[in-house]
């Protein structure tokens, strides 16, 4: 009776600590090659954070606060760097092969990987306009 117990107790210490890591788990937004916007927790390239939970509460940045606008400008920038990467990543490839948070493959073939290519020169050339560092320096 007592084995049984420790066994039911230890199952749903088990089960609480997994639905915690679940919880604290990334859930991230993308599209494919199709134009399909798919969710899951595993980020593929081009793959966008999700807020999930309850709202924190929290306002959002006064206009005024620099300290703040420097955090908002230095993620961007980050950001724009990680497509440049990308971008370059995509241009000397031969192949390029995406999987999802399911472990599916899908190899894009030539006219997909052009359309790919030149999706993500779009997002560079919408997104990162003209970044600056905190110091002035511009980034582009």
């Amino acid at each position: 009776m007592l084995m049984r117990l420790s066994v039911v107790v230890m199952g749903l210490c088990m089960a609480s600590l997994a639905s915690v890591s679940m919880a604290q788990a990334g859930v991230y937004k993308w599209k494919d090659a199709n134009g399909r916007v798919h969710y899951g927790d595993q980020a593929p390239s081009g793959a966008e954070k999700v807020k999930t939970g309850p709202d924190n509460g929290e306002a959002a940045p006064a206009e005024g606060n620099s300290a703040d606008a420097d955090k908002q400008n230095q993620k961007k920038i980050e950001e724009c760097s990680r497509k440049r990467d990308q971008l370059a990543t995509y241009k000397k490839a031969s192949r390029i092969v995406e999987t999802d948070s399911l472990g599916n493959q899908k190899e894009f073939n030539d006219e997909e990987r052009v359309k790919l290519i030149e999706k993500t020169q779009k997002q560079i050339a919408d997104g990162c306009g003209e970044l600056t560092e905190s110091n002035g320096a511009s980034v582009n």
